[in-house]
């Protein structure tokens, strides 16, 4: 069971592409209620990071946890953690509402949130409309709708 305290702690964290190491034993923790920001050039290891902290990208070394847990044992991260990375995948003939709204099924959220985070979103006047006719800005808002979906502890934000 995670601790519920929204505590990120990287200890040591590496990861190596063939020659390449994209991180280096890096280690950090971000208290509750913390905003916290990486800057670095292109290809320094910030979304790797990212990916490794969201159990996409496996280290070669240290760990990652959250609420004491590593991402894939939280009982069900999509509420504890939202996230938002650089590819956003949307169908373009679903609506913003129904978007959500398969997101809130998986999540068990009620359907009505997702009318609550597109408002929050500013897409309230757009939750009928097609994504697929969206600007960029408005898919960049739909995804920061579906990452706060869930209502969730931590938010990791790339880009």
């Amino acid at each position: 069971m995670h601790d519920g305290s929204g505590r990120i702690l990287v200890q040591g964290l590496t990861k190596r592409f063939g020659a390449i190491t994209a991180v280096d034993n890096l280690s950090f923790s971000v208290g509750p209620g913390s905003v916290t920001g990486f800057l670095g050039p292109n290809g320094a290891g910030k979304t790797t990071t990212l990916r490794m902290l969201l159990g996409l990208v496996t280290p070669n070394a240290g760990s990652s946890t959250i609420n004491g847990q590593p991402f894939g044992r939280l009982g069900n991260p999509a509420r504890v953690v939202g996230a938002v990375l650089e590819a956003q995948g949307f169908h373009p003939g679903r609506t913003a509402r129904n978007h959500l709204r398969v997101y809130s099924a998986a999540m068990g959220v009620p359907d009505q949130r997702a009318d609550q985070v597109l408002e929050l979103v500013g897409l309230g006047s757009a939750a009928r409309r097609a994504v697929g006719g969206f600007s960029l800005g408005m898919k960049q808002r739909l995804a920061l709708a579906t990452a706060l979906l869930g209502d969730t502890q931590v938010l990791v934000l790339d880009e």
